[in-house]
């Protein structure tokens, strides 16, 4: 039986399920996506995720074999790491988790305008006209409204959305590449090495990013696959999923989490 373990090894076979898992997802779709009339909503909704992770995934392994490293990467590893557990989030939670993703997004228009506005950009009364048309909240009981409310404050919050699947553990992983992707202290000295001396030497490229990123798309791939791929008509993308989970030793491992909150 493969064992499990973050190595050298395990990345060469990470990449080789990552590299399986994105070409069954091309040719899950190279025909459009077939799925049960009851999963449309579903669907729609979280296909614009699965396809990120896939697509992100691959811009990844692109990257790195043209010798692009950490602050490069980071920004797409931590969108990946963000949308795989956002994706589990939405179909765990169903059509009302599109609906609070939905309402978040016009909140987000909104505090657009208003800045738009504020800093006199010239689209600013267009992209009012364009806001004033879409339709309004539909009503909801009081007890409706409370639950569209946590889930818009979950998906808002990654460290809330985390820690209500227990896994907020995770919470500085996505930190650490949180600190990759802004202007840092880490991204300041990515390109530094330092010297026996302690002064301060320059490097063209920052340290190679070892095993880890490779090992950590291909899960992300098993992740989003495992949800989005049942919502389609034949579960496409099960043979590919559990030839991947077979080939990292992932049996009997949960790599989804459950809500516990």
């Amino acid at each position: 039986m493969t064992t499990f373990e973050a190595n050298e090894e395990t990345a060469v076979r990470a990449r080789t399920a990552a590299e399986d898992l994105l070409e069954a997802g091309d040719a899950a779709i190279a025909d459009g996506l077939r799925a049960p009339a009851a999963n449309y909503k579903m669907v729609i909704g979280s296909y614009g995720w699965w396809r990120l992770v896939n697509r992100s995934s691959r811009a990844v392994l692109v990257l790195v074999d043209e010798g692009f490293s950490a602050p490069e990467v980071a920004p797409l590893i931590r969108n990946i790491f963000n949308h795989a557990y956002a994706l589990n989030w939405l179909i765990d939670n169903g059509e009302g988790a599109v609906d609070a993703v939905a309402s978040e997004g016009a909140a987000s228009n909104e505090r657009l305008y208003k800045k738009l506005k504020e800093t006199g950009w010239a689209i600013a009364d267009q992209f009012g006209t364009q806001l004033a048309q879409q339709k309004p909240e539909p009503a909801r009981t009081p007890t409706e409204q409370t639950r569209h409310n946590q889930l818009r404050h979950e998906i808002r919050k990654v460290h809330d959305l985390l820690d209500r699947y227990g896994s907020a553990e995770l919470y500085p992983v996505y930190s650490h590449l949180s600190s990759l992707c802004h202007t840092s202290v880490a991204t300041a000295t990515a390109y530094l090495a330092q010297r026996d001396d302690g002064s301060a030497q320059i490097r063209p490229a920052a340290v190679d990013l070892g095993p880890a990123h490779v090992i950590q798309l291909a899960i992300a791939l098993i992740q989003a696959g495992h949800v989005f791929s049942p919502l389609l008509d034949g579960d496409p993308l099960r043979p590919a999923l559990d030839k991947a989970i077979a080939h990292l030793g992932l049996e009997g491992v949960q790599l989804l989490p459950t809500r516990t909150k």
